[in-house]
């Protein structure tokens, strides 16, 4: 929908409301407005401190991992890695949705992708250890395969977002 039309589909509901009515509404949805940039505000510098935490613990994690050496302090850092990743994605989903003032899929499609690949990795060391010590592996099997899943469906969702989106490839928040 246009905004002319949206504009001309709110005047005329505004007319039909009459000068009082279309006032409180118009007041109601300002401070709506407001209220929803305060809330994204608010989760946007919520997200920046998760970042900075684990950023701080990941830094350590890798001045241990140089020390102690070893596949699973790389995995660990890998996965505090992703982890930043998916909520700097997170953050820039958010930018997003201030600036075009609407929700868009494909970022939201890209961070549960991450979550995955994040999750084999964690699975696939857990199955490395289970293998080495004799324990049963099928549980993890199991998962991997739900995994696997869930990668394929939400590579097909993003790739009919992309193929069926409103034709704007330009996701610049600025």
């Amino acid at each position: 929908m246009t905004s002319r039309s949206r504009a001309n589909t709110q005047t005329s509901t505004d007319r039909s409301l009459g000068p009082v009515l279309s006032s409180v509404v118009a007041r109601t949805r300002g401070v709506l407005r407001g209220l929803e940039i305060t809330l994204d505000i608010l989760l946007a510098a919520v997200l920046v401190v998760a970042i900075a935490l684990i950023g701080v613990d990941t830094i350590g994690l890798v001045a241990e991992g140089i020390r102690a050496g070893g596949i699973d302090a790389a995995l660990l850092i890998l996965d505090r890695v992703l982890l930043v990743f998916i909520i700097a994605e997170l953050l820039y989903t958010l930018r997003l949705s201030l600036a075009r003032t609407q929700l868009i899929l494909e970022p939201f499609l890209i961070i549960g992708l991450v979550a995955v690949v994040r999750r084999v990795l964690v699975v696939t060391a857990q199955a490395e250890r289970l293998l080495s010590s004799g324990g049963n592996i099928e549980p993890i099997l199991w998962e991997l395969g739900a995994l696997a899943g869930l990668v394929i469906s939400l590579a097909v969702a993003l790739s009919l977002a992309r193929k069926h989106g409103d034709g704007t490839r330009d996701l610049q928040a600025d």
